[in-house]
């Protein structure tokens, strides 16, 4: 078993035991997608590729059911998003027309196409997302978009999908989420980030 699937498998477990939370049920995350179902969907996406990480994440499971967004959110405010969520969004924010008003044209435009949504905010003002490429990668960094900084350049969050779920499987399995630590939820979270944390630039 990598350790990404660890990560995320001490995550469920944890949610199973554990009905507390009001961000997330155990009961909103979708089982996971085969890798030809994965293949189907993402198919479109050609020549551009999702990551090996990427693939074994929607392996695990597929984000929350449609509808239950608001117990479906991974850590803070963010929402895991399915596959389909994530196409879709990729396609809304790579694709410039007629009915672009001049909000979502700002937005557009400084949209990267190599960006690629896993977890949005509930208030659609920021993303997590990872990169996509002509030739298929083994990890990708994380890299939050925030709409209302678009004219920054973002930082790398996280060096790999990977590091991100460990930090969240510490997070959950510590109890951090249960009693609020803050403080002690970012010392987690830098053990698996570099620091000082990197701009992203194409």
């Amino acid at each position: 078993m990598s350790a990404l699937t660890d990560a995320l498998d001490r995550i469920l477990s944890w949610l199973e035991k554990h009905g507390n939370l009001d961000f997330t049920q155990f009961e909103s995350l979708q089982p996971g997608l085969t890798f030809a179902e994965i293949e189907e969907k993402v198919s479109s996406l050609l020549p551009l590729r999702l990551p090996k990480e990427v693939y074994e994440l929607y392996q695990w499971g597929n984000g929350v059911w449609v509808d239950e967004e608001i117990y479906g959110r991974f850590f803070g405010n963010y929402v895991f998003l399915s596959l389909e969520t994530s196409l879709v969004t990729y396609y809304e924010m790579t694709t410039i027309n007629e009915e672009t008003d001049e909000c979502n044209l700002i937005i557009k435009q400084n949209w990267n196409s190599l960006w690629f949504p896993i977890l949005k905010d509930l208030d659609g003002q920021c993303y997590y997302v990872v990169l996509i490429h002509e030739i298929q990668k083994d990890t990708t960094p994380v890299i939050r978009v925030d709409f209302e900084e678009m004219g920054d350049d973002p930082y790398i969050i996280y060096p790999t999908l990977t590091n991100m779920m460990l930090a969240e499987a510490e997070c959950y399995t510590s109890g951090i989420y249960s009693k609020f630590a803050y403080e002690e939820e970012e010392y987690i979270r830098q053990k698996y980030q570099d620091i000082p944390m990197k701009i992203w630039r194409n």
